[in-house]
């Protein structure tokens, strides 16, 4: 029967012909796909709201993570005496933390903030710190651009940092490690009893290992290089900055002069017994003829200082753990002025508890501008807790003497001088109010 037929004849007993029934499967098959994409949809909403979480939590977190970077950036610059601004704009890629300090009214406290900002995500941190005082002294030798130089028989025990060259001479010694920082860092004719940091290394013995640009006719951990001790091609080190700045002796200096001012006789003779500071003296101060003076505070002398024959200086017992400055320092003469000599000899004696130093130091500078004068000269014997310190100037040690540390743009040792490094300077600690360092207090995060 042809389909023409059958459609008639079914026509005739009244059915309709059946040409179309795969559409009615269709529907159903829509109804279904759309109840699926309504619950994928659905099932969808909870993982883009996750994810959009997850954004949102790593904008916050790397919001915080600025905030922390400004306001450590900072901390770090006061606590190291550099300089910043009261408001800085610290740029961290495509992102930024902006920074504000602010100081209570008598400057012994500091706020810093940070607020870090990573799209419409902000969070800030706050970082209290106050005034200590307490001053860091890691190396028993730390010079600056000018270097260090030793020579006859003259040791150190204690590690080294240098930012300039660092040569050493007939039988020298170093009981510990030598850092001769920067591209132009040498380590040159030295014998160290641990390991040796500098672009270029000559002459050299050293009983650990060698981080160099360069090296040549050296020893290292008992052979030539190289040998497994040597490490070519490492970085240089950074050059560092001294542990005490100007401006914390300017504080020193403010509070030796709060405790009174010298009015006798200049220049201020010193051959008896006597108990001194806090105190200014504007003039030169000489302490001879086996004198005994016991220091009770800080010291500024605005002149020259000289120890003399044999004499005995004491930090006063009542100042426990604490140390005191005695500081040459003439505004008007840093020059040929300003500077701090030992001859004979000189017994420093501690206050009676371990920790406990005489620090002596020297605003000349004329090693830094070029000049020929010495702004510390220890020509004798000097023993005992007592640390050497010029950051612009030169200091020169010899014959027999024994000190716990030195810091001078230039340093030079020589006739048998000895560097013995106290481990109480790691946090030596200051008479009379603050000493320079910053503290941290707390950290916390605010809105």
């Amino acid at each position: 029967m042809t389909p023409q037929c059958y459609a008639r004849a079914m026509y005739n007993r009244g059915q309709a012909p059946r040409m179309n029934s795969g559409q009615a499967v269709i529907l159903p098959i829509l109804v279904v796909l759309l109840i699926a994409f309504t619950l994928a949809g659905r099932a969808a909403r909870p993982a883009l709201r996750d994810t959009q979480l997850a954004r949102e939590l790593q904008g916050s977190k790397r919001a915080g993570a600025l905030a922390d970077a400004g306001a450590e950036d900072i901390s770090y610059r006061i606590r190291k005496a550099m300089q910043y601004g009261v408001v800085e704009y610290v740029p961290l890629g495509d992102f930024f933390a902006i920074t504000t300090v602010s100081t209570n009214p008598d400057g012994s406290q500091k706020t810093v903030s940070g607020l870090g900002s990573d799209g419409s995500n902000t969070r800030q941190k706050t970082t209290n710190l106050t005034k200590g005082d307490q001053v860091d002294f890691n190396y028993a030798v730390q010079a600056g651009n000018g270097g260090f130089t030793m020579a006859n028989t003259s040791s150190i025990k204690g590690n080294l940092y240098s930012n300039g060259p660092v040569v050493g001479l007939n039988s020298t010694k170093i009981y510990g490690s030598v850092v001769s920082a920067g591209p132009t860092g040498l380590i040159n004719g030295v014998h160290s009893t641990s390991t040796g940091y500098a672009h270029t290394i000559t002459s050299a013995t050293l009983d650990g290992s060698a981080y160099y640009q360069s090296i040549s006719g050296s020893t290292v951990h008992g052979s030539s290089c190289p040998n497994s001790y040597c490490y070519p091609g490492t970085p240089d080190k950074p050059t560092t900055t001294f542990p005490i700045s100007d401006a914390q002796i300017a504080e020193w200096e403010a509070q030796a002069e709060a405790g009174g001012v010298y009015s006798g006789t200049c220049p201020y003779q010193i051959t008896t017994t006597v108990t001194i500071g806090p105190m200014k003296i504007p003039c030169n101060m000489e302490i001879s003829n086996n004198a005994t003076v016991t220091f009770a505070g800080m010291v500024w002398v605005v002149g020259n200082i000289s120890f003399k024959n044999s004499n005995s200086i004491k930090l006063d017992p009542a100042l426990g753990a604490k140390s005191i400055a005695i500081i040459a320092d003439d505004p008007a003469n840093r020059t040929t002025g300003s500077t701090v000599s030992i001859a004979n000899s000189t017994t420093f004696q501690n206050s009676g508890v371990k920790g406990s130093f005489f620090f002596l130091i020297s605003g000349n500078t004329s090693s830094e501008s070029g000049g020929g004068t010495t702004a510390i000269d220890l020509s004798n014997s000097a023993t005992g807790p007592v640390v050497l310190y010029s950051n612009h100037g030169k200091i020169s040690l010899g014959n027999n003497s024994q000190l716990k540390s030195v810091t001078g743009h230039l340093i030079s040792m020589s006739n048998s001088a000895q560097l013995i490094y106290d481990d109480g300077l790691e946090s030596a600690l200051f008479d009379t109010g603050p000493g320079g360092s910053w503290n941290v207090v707390n950290w916390k995060e605010t809105q």
